[in-house]
């Protein structure tokens, strides 16, 4: 079984690309600091994420670089030779499913009115309880509706 289940945050916006078949790829990375420090200083790993079709545009429109995100997907590994000849590899996370935990604040996207940057209201949601703010669940914020998502 290849699952590969991780949580951290975008460090640039995603880049969308579309084939010449129409089929849509957006990639990203995400950095998770590791559970220890070496010489005093957190160790952090940038992991590369891609995200194929109407997810990837999903991906691509309602994520920002700072979101703290969890995706699903199955670890892959690249294999090329290089201009000097050289084997390398590289590993990568197709991610299957992804979901946005919270916004960074400061980005600009707090509206001041309850709503996040789509103009959804999340005035009356457990955002704003204070009492649910360590659960991540409660931190989730929708870019667009359920049932306007393609998949």
């Amino acid at each position: 079984m290849n699952l590969v289940t991780l949580i951290g945050r975008l460090t640039a916006d995603p880049e969308l690309k579309f084939f010449s078949s129409g089929t849509a790829i957006s990639k990203g990375t995400i950095a998770i600091d590791r559970s220890y420090k070496k010489d005093n200083q957190t160790v952090t790993d940038f992991i590369p994420v891609e995200v194929w079709g109407k997810q990837a545009e999903y991906f691509a429109t309602c994520f920002q670089k700072g979101y703290l995100i969890a995706v699903s997907g199955s670890l892959h590994i690249d294999r090329y030779v290089d201009s000097d000849g050289n084997n390398r590899n590289f590993a990568k996370i197709v991610v299957h499913k992804l979901m946005r935990l919270n916004i960074p604040k400061g980005n600009g996207l707090d509206t001041g009115n309850g709503a996040d940057a789509s103009g959804v209201d999340n005035s009356n949601t457990a955002t704003n309880n204070t009492s649910t703010t360590n659960d991540p669940q409660a931190n989730l914020t929708a870019c667009i509706d359920d049932e306007e998502i393609p998949f």
